[in-house]
């Protein structure tokens, strides 16, 4: 049983990460009203997804420092590569909880990849310090890491939220 939820856990990721997508030239940026739209319905299935989990009980480490919200908004690169973060690192680490959360998973991808039409940036080489300092902790505190990344999803649904708004 348990090699058969590590499987459908690895195939939906696979298939969620290589979807193949169209370029942003044949598909538009999605107007800001849907994607605002789509932000408020993943709150509702982050919610659902962190009454799932064990509680965060970390508090004294956060994933998310001052200055990460300022980089969100104003780095492209770093949009990316933190929602790079969520999708392979924090979403590929729910491997028993994952057959529940295909559509979770499968819906952030696709959110992100809206997102992607409308904020393009070439990206970097090789990745930002601030991403890999949070990968460090994130990793550092093991299973755990998960919880606090879930924990702080509201946070980085907000952010998406205001980004929305910055856009003309």
């Amino acid at each position: 049983m348990l090699r058969s939820r590590l499987l459908c856990a690895t195939l939906s990721l696979a298939i969620a990460k290589h979807k193949p997508s169209q370029s942003s030239f044949t598909q538009p940026c999605h107007s800001r009203e849907l994607l605002s739209q789509a932000v408020d319905t993943f709150y509702v299935k982050a919610a659902w997804l962190k009454a799932t989990i064990p509680e965060d009980r970390i508090k004294n480490i956060r994933l998310f420092k001052k200055k990460t919200k300022k980089l969100f908004m104003k780095n492209c690169r770093f949009q990316e590569q933190l929602l790079s973060f969520f999708m392979e690192d924090v979403f590929g680490g729910l491997q028993l909880q994952i057959c529940k959360e295909i559509d979770f998973v499968e819906d952030f991808h696709s959110l992100r990849r809206k997102l992607s039409r409308c904020i393009s940036c070439a990206l970097p080489a090789r990745e930002m310090t601030s991403i890999t300092r949070m990968k460090r902790t994130f990793y550092r505190i093991g299973n755990k890491g998960i919880y606090k990344a879930i924990s702080e999803l509201d946070i980085l649904l907000s952010w998406i939220k205001e980004l929305l708004e910055s856009i003309p």
